[in-house]
């Protein structure tokens, strides 16, 4: 988590065609979890990292014939620190809120295989790898999760409860592969 303090800013111009280098720009900022303040101006907090990011962006954009400002920036006053920081955290509570509903779907799988009795090695593969994509989602997100968002706390519970639904689901699949395996 990130102390809320001093905040970069990049402001870029990148020509409408070909497209792919403004979708590139984008993708990046958005992967690293900066926020738009309006169109072509997004922020984030000032670390090294961060930086480097942006220092980076900025040679592409120009490279891609665009243009590009960089800014450090101390907001006037507790109240526009908060509002970034809640644009920051509204966003990441958004990512967490979509990351619980796969987590739903997930524990419903479960029950619905364990329901089934489908206690066979491939479902367990198969679900082995879903938990993986989720762990991999949560990460990335917490990656960019600042400032702690609400929900922050909620993931990690609900994702515990998904490792432990198939932690569950594979000792029934190992009692049942030895019920049916050579005596």
């Amino acid at each position: 988590m990130t102390e809320a303090g001093k905040w970069l800013i990049l402001i870029y111009k990148i020509p409408a065609e070909p497209s792919r280098y403004r979708v590139a720009v984008w993708r990046r900022l958005k992967e690293r979890g900066a926020v738009y303040l309006q169109n072509s101006v997004c922020v984030l907090p000032d670390t090294p990292a961060n930086r480097n990011l942006f220092h980076a962006l900025a040679e592409e954009i120009v490279k891609a014939e665009g243009e590009s400002l960089l800014l450090l920036a101390e907001p006037l006053g507790t109240a526009a620190q908060e509002k970034v920081v809640g644009r920051f955290n509204g966003e990441r509570d958004a990512e967490y809120g979509e990351f619980l509903e796969q987590c739903g779907a997930f524990l419903a799988e479960i029950r619905r295989e364990t329901e089934r009795r489908n206690f066979t090695f491939g479902e367990l593969e198969e679900n082995e790898e879903g938990l993986r994509r989720l762990e991999t989602w949560l990460q990335k997100i917490k990656n960019r999760d600042f400032f702690g968002a609400m929900k922050a706390a909620v993931a990690e519970d609900y994702l515990s409860q998904c490792q432990q639904a198939l932690e569950t689901f594979a000792g029934r699949v190992f009692l049942a592969q030895e019920g049916s395996g050579p005596e």
